[in-house]
């Protein structure tokens, strides 16, 4: 379970540069390097999955919220955002999962 944490660390800093990339966000390329440290520092691996879940949560709700006020939305708009729901819940699945006692 180790690994496909990390590898969920790994793999959201990779998406978070890519959209830094494109927006020249700094805050963006932090969260990315923090994500990817707590992907081989394993204390603060749970609390970098948490900040994933709150940041694509929140990105989904203003995609959302956008989708519904604007009232426009293309295929792109729509891929985005199904993949910032994925990413919560498959990190929020992370969080919570619990070995069976066998």
């Amino acid at each position: 379970m180790n690994l496909i944490k990390s590898i969920y660390l790994l793999l959201s800093s990779l998406a978070l540069i890519f959209v830094a990339k494109l927006d020249s966000y700094g805050i963006y390329l932090l969260l990315a390097l923090f994500w990817s440290f707590c992907a081989f520092y394993k204390p603060l691996t749970k609390f970098a999955i948490w900040s994933i879940i709150i940041f694509m949560a929140g990105f989904a709700l203003m995609r959302t919220f956008r989708i519904l006020i604007v009232g426009e939305s293309d295929i792109n708009l729509l891929t985005i955002l199904i993949s910032e729901i994925l990413i919560a819940l498959i990190g929020f699945w992370l969080v919570t999962y619990k070995r069976g006692p066998y």
